[in-house]
């Protein structure tokens, strides 16, 4: 993955990057859009961005809190849903008008260093898919089988308009490899199945559930998965299927972690497969929503979106926990690799300006940098907190609170004369700050 290449010491600056960037991007008020050319980066198939997830682990992510994907019909509707569970601020959401042999099409995902990592999505046939991480299977090759090198599951939207026709191209081609999930596909027709990397389960009644677990391996009277028994429960009291039993239903099953893993529901969708309309909630709001018809849409063009930007503002839960996500994001980073001075920061400083994610709007802050160099300080990490206050202080030379905060770790270091020197230039751009007063004085008396 180009994601997680470490061989350099500038690939381990573009990770920082990007996972800083997850964590800093301020999406501009207005629907962004950016037209895709036949050259545009690589889109993976969902095999691969298990993989990806998989080692996104030592990152913050769990797997096993990974997405609550359903579908169900009662032969009048044909709904499918998913909550997109990680620790990632930013989805996106880009439209595929129909070309020929490919049918119009849209995808929920992600984009990384330039690639983009489709999780789910339906097409102008009605037909749906979305993927959840699970235990890693090694699936052996099948000589069967004609061997299948691209995106299985994408080739599907592409040509295929039922689920029979997409368990065909799965019985067709060997999909072997390491596997880190399944999928769950759905039509307008009222079929759904489970796809796992060895096994089919087709949908038995009017509704379908796929959290974090292959239910192959599992027995019913097993499942201890909450969300999956609590989908189930609404499922069973449910009298009739609706747009407004999913929403419940994804409602019930989000994810709200502020520490630990950081795993929030970051987006949800419905997909109404006979009518081909998608009602988008952003951040587990279920209470605001975009309503989206796939066919009027796909007639404007291939477009790219943030999915933050369809809406008309963003919650103070979503941003708290982009703020919150930031700098736990940075802090992981400073430790796990170390802080390059001053030199390195302002050259990752300028990456972060000219990279990949030129489509959002970049809002680095002196407070949340000041917080990182706060929480390395309060953990002991007395370096690493000194590298990211010099780095405050190059970005805001005019910044009384950025010497002030320099002085506290040069002294907390012991280092006397670097620490008066910093209150000293904090005080002349803030003659107030009777901090840094009763500081040079408890310096001087030393």
């Amino acid at each position: 993955m180009k994601v997680f290449n470490t061989n350099t010491k500038t690939a381990a600056l573009i990770v920082f990057v990007i996972m800083l960037i997850s964590g800093l991007a301020a999406v501009q008020d207005q629907i962004i859009e950016v037209k895709l050319d036949h050259s545009s980066p690589s889109e993976f198939d969902l095999a691969e961005s298990f993989q990806f997830f998989q080692k996104a682990y030592p990152f913050g992510l769990d797997p096993s809190q990974s997405c609550t994907i359903i579908y169900a019909s009662d032969g009048e509707i044909a709904l499918a849903g998913n909550n997109e569970d990680w620790n990632r601020p930013i989805g996106n959401i880009w439209f595929l008008p129909a070309e020929q042999g490919k049918f119009g099409r849209v995808y929920f995902g992600w984009r990384f260093s330039g690639d983009r990592y489709p999780q789910g999505g339906m097409n102008d046939q009605g037909l749906f898919f979305d993927g959840a991480t699970a235990e890693n299977v090694v699936v052996p090759r099948d000589s069967s089988k004609i061997p299948y090198e691209g995106n299985l599951i994408l080739k599907a939207m592409e040509e295929c308009s039922t689920v029979e026709e997409v368990l065909k191209l799965y019985d067709r081609y060997d999909v072997s490899g390491s596997w880190g999930g399944h999928y769950l596909i759905g039509d307008r027709f009222g079929n759904s199945a489970i796809i796992e990397p060895q096994t089919i389960i087709r949908k038995k009644g009017k509704y379908q559930i796929a959290t974090n677990f292959f239910q192959s391996k599992t027995k019913p009277e097993d499942i201890t998965d909450t969300r999956y028994r609590i989908a189930t429960e609404l499922f069973e009291k449910s009298e009739s299927i609706s747009v407004d039993l999913f929403r419940r239903i994804l409602n019930a099953v989000h994810w709200e972690e502020y520490s630990g893993s950081m795993t929030a529901t970051i987006y949800s969708y419905i997909c109404d497969l006979k009518k081909g309309e998608i009602f988008i909630y952003h951040f587990h709001n279920f209470e605001d929503v975009v309503r989206i018809n796939l066919q009027e849409d796909l007639k404007k063009g291939e477009r790219f979106h943030s999915i933050v930007s369809l809406f008309p503002y963003e919650t103070f839960a979503a941003k708290r926990y982009k703020a919150e996500r930031t700098v736990g994001l940075l802090y992981e980073r400073a430790l796990r690799k170390g802080v390059e001075g001053p030199e390195g920061a302002i050259a990752l400083y300028n990456e972060m300006k000219t990279g990949d994610y030129k489509i959002y709007k970049l809002d680095v802050g002196e407070g949340q940098l000041n917080s990182l160099g706060y929480r390395l300080l309060g953990n002991n990490k007395l370096k690493e907190a000194i590298e990211i206050f010099k780095f405050v202080v190059l970005e805001y030379p005019e910044s009384a609170n950025a010497y002030d905060s320099l002085g506290e770790a040069f002294m907390k270091a012991g280092e006397k004369e670097l620490a008066i020197r910093n209150y000293e230039k904090s005080l002349e751009l803030n003659p107030k700050n009777e901090n840094a007063k009763k500081k040079l004085a408890e310096l001087r008396s030393q």
